[in-house]
């Protein structure tokens, strides 16, 4: 089926509601393509808060 792009808010809401530390909820994402950066990203956002 086609999902409206509007839909994707309400999957990336879900996701984040259920404990994923990371979403990437748009149409045509590669998320593995962004993998490493989102990676670093959270990796550092971990060593800020944890030291």
């Amino acid at each position: 089926r086609f999902v409206h792009p509007d839909e994707f808010a309400a999957y990336e809401k879900a996701a984040y509601g259920k404990g994923f530390l990371m979403v990437s909820a748009t149409p045509l994402t590669r998320s593995s393509y962004h993998a490493g950066d989102d990676f670093a990203q959270l990796h550092a956002a971990r060593q800020a808060k944890h030291g």
